[in-house]
This record gives structure tokens, C-alpha cells and sequence, in this order.
């Protein structure tokens, strides 16, 4: 069966998410759908694991972030003689 978006905007916005994601415009809505019926109680089946891991570091990985320079010792909060 196959589903037909004649909404141009969200044709685009499926086509951007799943380019950004990775994955198949198939994937984007599947996902979408399933988080959606998930919050209004409907979901009856969980993806498996693997795939919610999956799902989980992609967001991960599209997060923003920014490279920290400082060294481990610098981080944790040690001194040059390894104490705090």
C-alpha cells in the first residue's frame, strides 16, 4: 500500500529529514508515525531495540557541538600534581 503526500511543504520537509538523517523518506515517516501514535497511546508494537538505539544516536549525532580543547586533566579538575 502505498501513501501519497500532496502537501508539497511536507513532501520537502520528509525529503530534508530523511537527507539529514540518512535514512529513506519511508524511514522519516514510519518514525514519525510511530512516535506519534506512541504519545497518544496508540502504538501497539515497539521497534526493536537495535532500531530505537539507531534512531537514538542519529539524533545524537545531528546535535551540536563544539570541539573541547582542554586536556582530561583540565576537564576533571586535577592540578599538575594530580590532585584537585
Amino acid at each position: 500500500m502505498a501513501i501519497v503526500i500532496e502537501d508539497v511543504q511536507m513532501e520537502q520537509l520528509a525529503q530534508q529529514l530523511a537527507k539529514a538523517e540518512g535514512v529513506t523518506i519511508t524511514e522519516v515517516v514510519r518514525e514519525s508515525l510511530l512516535s506519534l501514535a506512541g504519545l497518544r497511546g496508540l502504538a501497539t508494537r515497539k521497534l526493536p531495540l537495535r532500531e530505537r538505539l539507531a534512531a537514538l544516536a542519529r539524533e545524537v549525532d545531528a546535535l551540536p557541538h563544539s570541539p573541547d580543547t582542554r586536556s582530561d586533566n583540565d576537564i576533571l579538575g586535577y592540578n599538575e600534581h594530580g590532585a584537585w
